[in-house]
């Protein structure tokens, strides 16, 4: 057998044009907004509640009790217990699911047209009458403190945990792990989930999401049956100013034997409404977004540190941590600090070339797209306040399409740069066998 390459392999096109699905919004008289977002061509309906009960609106020393209160909201309802609960779910051919973020919670499920109304009508059921059963509390509650000790016993997620710790100060929530702390979760109680669900699931509070096959009329009358009698008041999202826990430090946490060390880099960074957003993406995939970027082409290709380095923005309401991470030979640990320091404070001495921003507002451009691709990501890409969706209604109309990532431009990924990569603001979290 002759295996032939084709040295003639034509070159990539250019994206195709893509328009984010029409979408509408409908408010009912208890003040539950609904978006509606018919796809062409789906086969599936996705049913999201976004309620306003993320971390960031948990009391001070209540860390964990948004997620446990997400959690216990699939384990039944007042009518049915668990195992009831988990039968009705599956006589409609749906899995019901529950999460919370920082900055909010969310309840899905996918369904098939038929199973639309049935399964909204069990989702309403789990909001407005939950089971808070005390032994799935208990079970729930050992299992996030199984999983917080876990993860201090792994190299990566204890980095991430001492990375936070110390990039924010005391009094800013995001100082700790939106799942709480182990002296948090283990203080939790019942009352307290019931207080959470009470105070932070409230229809004003609340967005009702359906994207995929369905019938608009059905689906609204529906939503009107099954939720339009919900009530209830909360005082919505409490407001954060992020505030740093210092000047510029280093942090060692010491293991002596380990092999490795996973290192964080980085600072207080940007909400998702900041103006710098769409060039934010931009400059931090040239950075260290991609296998071709700065950070990696250094420590991987040239030095071979380590195997992969990344960096990037978690924004949220209030400015989330900017980070870059990466883990590397013990040995190599202090020129690997070093060489990322180098590269992170080089970045504002000039805007980026013309082939790297390109090859950046290419790469994006074509992988927009890709997380829309099932009704499950259109939903959640209508998240409310989002950036995304925000400016991206904003510059076409009721019909997004890709952000202005393309328009991103040098000057304004440079003055970003500016902002963000100041010296003096940056942080290091080196992780492993000390030296």
């Amino acid at each position: 057998m002759t295996i032939a390459a084709n040295p003639l392999r034509p070159p990539p096109g250019a994206p195709r044009p893509y328009h984010f699905p029409p979408f509408s919004r409908h408010r009912l008289a208890n003040g539950l907004t609904v978006w509606l977002v018919p796809v062409e061509g789906a086969t599936l309906a996705s049913v999201h509640l976004l309620a306003d009960a993320g971390a960031a609106a948990e009391d001070e020393g209540q860390g964990g009790v948004a997620a446990l209160t997400a959690q216990l909201l699939v384990t039944g309802t007042k009518r049915l217990d668990a195992a009831a609960f988990a039968e009705a779910t599956e006589r409609l051919g749906i899995e019901m699911s529950s999460e919370s973020s920082w900055d909010s919670s969310r309840a899905a499920f996918q369904a098939l047209p038929d199973q639309l109304e049935p399964g909204l009508a069990l989702l309403a059921e789990m909001l407005r009458e939950p089971r808070f059963d005390p032994g799935e509390f208990e079970r729930l509650r050992a299992e996030r403190l199984t999983d917080i000790l876990q993860a201090r016993s792994e190299p990566g997620r204890l980095a991430d945990e001492c990375f936070i710790a110390h990039l924010y100060d005391a009094d800013t929530p995001y100082h700790r792990p939106s799942a709480g702390l182990p002296e948090t979760v283990e203080a939790l109680s019942v009352a307290d989930v019931q207080a959470h669900h009470a105070s932070h699931y409230a229809p004003g509070l609340a967005h009702l999401i359906v994207a995929g096959a369905f019938d608009a009329e059905l689906v609204l009358r529906a939503a009107e049956r099954e939720l339009g009698t919900w009530n209830g008041s909360g005082p919505g999202h409490r407001a954060i100013t992020p505030r740093p826990a210092g000047g510029r430090r280093v942090v060692i946490v010491d293991r002596p034997g380990s092999v490795q060390s996973e290192l964080r880099i980085g600072r207080i960074g940007i909400d998702r409404f900041d103006p710098r957003y769409f060039p934010a993406i931009v400059e931090t995939t040239l950075l260290g977004g991609m296998f071709w970027a700065r950070l990696p082409r250094r420590l991987r290709e040239e030095l071979g540190y380590t195997y992969s380095i990344r960096c990037g923005f978690d924004p949220r309401r209030a400015a989330g941590p900017f980070s870059t991470s990466t883990a590397v030979q013990t040995e190599v640990t202090a020129p690997a600090i070093a060489e990322t320091l180098a590269l992170l404070e080089a970045a504002p001495q000039a805007p980026p070339e013309d082939d790297e921003l390109d090859q950046a507002r290419t790469y994006q451009v074509g992988v927009f797209p890709l997380r829309f691709e099932t009704t499950f990501g259109i939903a959640a890409a209508i998240e409310p306040g989002s950036a995304t969706a925000r400016r991206s209604r904003r510059s076409t109309g009721s019909r997004p399409s890709r952000p202005p990532l393309r328009s991103s431009t040098r000057a304004s990924c440079w003055c970003w740069r500016s902002a963000m990569h100041r010296p003096s603001a940056q942080t290091s979290r080196p992780w492993g066998s000390g030296r």
